[in-house]
């Protein structure tokens, strides 16, 4: 997933280069060059995410099932219309108020952001076109979308992939000083080892939504999102952010 580290030489960057760079070597120093698989994601200190991650895994599946009869389906903020706005991963997230887009900067600051940083470009196309892209870009709320492997924002490193999943626009973007990251394979793993209560309630969390276009899946981001990441690599060159505020993107557009 790339970060090979931040360059020391901030004085030569904008602001916004300098600040995301000293976020970088803070996160090296606190805890090592494996940072960003610490499992520390905990949206700013958020209170509410805080104790969906702390609590036993027995009230956390009572929590997931409250979720479907906590959220009041005519919320400006959550009735948006968004195509998948009553994906689960949706609902847990508005309920825990879990705020923030992507990181938005200008293609110069981006491309500097990648080179002293060592991170992976990465791409997403969007069926909506420019105003799903537009929408990812500029809400504060999370607009997650579905997949096999679990919900959330899936890119990839290859951008003829991208174009294949788009329509006509794609986003150029990297991960984020934000991000925590946990693999599949480790990710799975762990959710064998949680609680049959909380397995049950994670599997039928992959399987609401209106919208979805993808086969259910068995709760892997909300699962990912109570150990602490907001960032999965599902391998094959195939990855998916959680929450929003894992990513930087670059706000020059690429069409096709």
């Amino acid at each position: 997933m790339g970060g090979r580290g931040a360059s020391s030489g901030l004085t030569s960057n904008s602001p916004t280069v300098t600040r995301l760079l000293q976020t970088v070597q803070s996160n090296q120093a606190q805890s090592g060059p494996g940072w960003q698989q610490k499992g520390d994601y905990d949206n700013g200190g958020n209170p509410a995410l805080l104790k969906y991650q702390q609590q036993d895994d027995d009230k956390t599946a009572d929590f997931l099932a409250g979720t479907e009869r906590n959220i009041d389906l005519n919320d400006p903020q959550y009735a948006d219309g968004y195509v998948y706005h009553d994906i689960p991963l949706n609902k847990l997230l508005l309920r825990l108020g879990v705020k923030g887009g992507p990181k938005v900067v200008s293609e110069a600051d981006f491309n500097a952001y990648v080179r002293q940083t060592g991170e992976q470009v990465v791409y997403r196309g969007w069926s909506g076109g420019q105003s799903s892209a537009e929408r990812f870009m500029n809400a504060q709320n999370n607009h997650v979308g579905n997949g096999r492997y679990g919900d959330g924002y899936y890119y990839t490193p290859d951008l003829r992939t991208a174009k294949a999943f788009g329509n006509g626009v794609i986003t150029k973007m990297a991960i984020a000083p934000t991000a925590r990251v946990i693999s599949y394979q480790d990710l799975r793993s762990r959710m064998a080892q949680m609680s049959p209560k909380l397995q049950s309630a994670l599997r039928y969390t992959g399987t609401g939504g209106t919208g979805r276009t993808f086969s259910p899946n068995v709760g892997e981001a909300q699962a990912a999102l109570k150990l602490g990441y907001n960032a999965i690599d599902v391998g094959g060159g195939y990855r998916y952010a959680v929450t929003a505020d894992a990513l930087i993107v670059s706000k020059k557009l690429i069409t096709y």
